[in-house]
């Protein structure tokens, strides 16, 4: 399995601007083969390019090389465990600005993205049109179980 690394796609650092959400959420050694592999978007509509580097998962939006999301591991022997995330809050590159919702699109996207799992997509939103257009921006093809590493 190939792995994506930080020069495979233009980014830009996390900015000076974040929030120190914390995480508790513990994935066994083959979620984390799989975690570590990260995503290389193929397309357009692969929103999401994911590195892991160090102890650390980068998430940045494919288009704009942002830097949304850096995810923090502990190493506990059999597992691992996510113990903290910086949650860009830059207004011009980020519109978030709750720790909850990103704590739980964390999850989501490493469910969705990386571990190709069904995951609920977290959102307020009653609507299911606007609700379904809310998780279109957010990972595109994966929420049809498509894109990079899908089988």
């Amino acid at each position: 399995m190939l792995s994506a690394k930080s020069g495979d796609w233009r980014t830009q650092p996390l900015p000076a601007r974040f929030s120190s959400v914390p995480l508790d959420r513990v994935f066994s050694t083959e979620q984390m083969q799989r975690i570590r592999a990260g995503l290389i978007p193929r397309q357009m509509e692969d929103k999401w390019f994911v590195y892991w580097q160090e102890d650390a998962l980068f998430f940045h939006r494919s288009w704009t090389g942002f830097c949304v999301y850096v995810v923090r591991f502990a190493d506990e022997g059999v597992c691992s465990k996510m113990i903290e995330a910086h949650a860009n809050r830059d207004a011009e590159q980020y519109s978030g600005n709750s720790d909850e919702h990103d704590r739980e699109m964390i999850s989501y996207l490493i469910d969705v993205l990386l571990l190709h799992r069904s995951a609920a997509f977290p959102s307020d939103r009653t609507d299911l049109q606007e609700r379904a257009i809310a998780n279109w921006a957010q990972v595109g093809r994966a929420m049809l179980g498509e894109g990079p590493g899908s089988t």
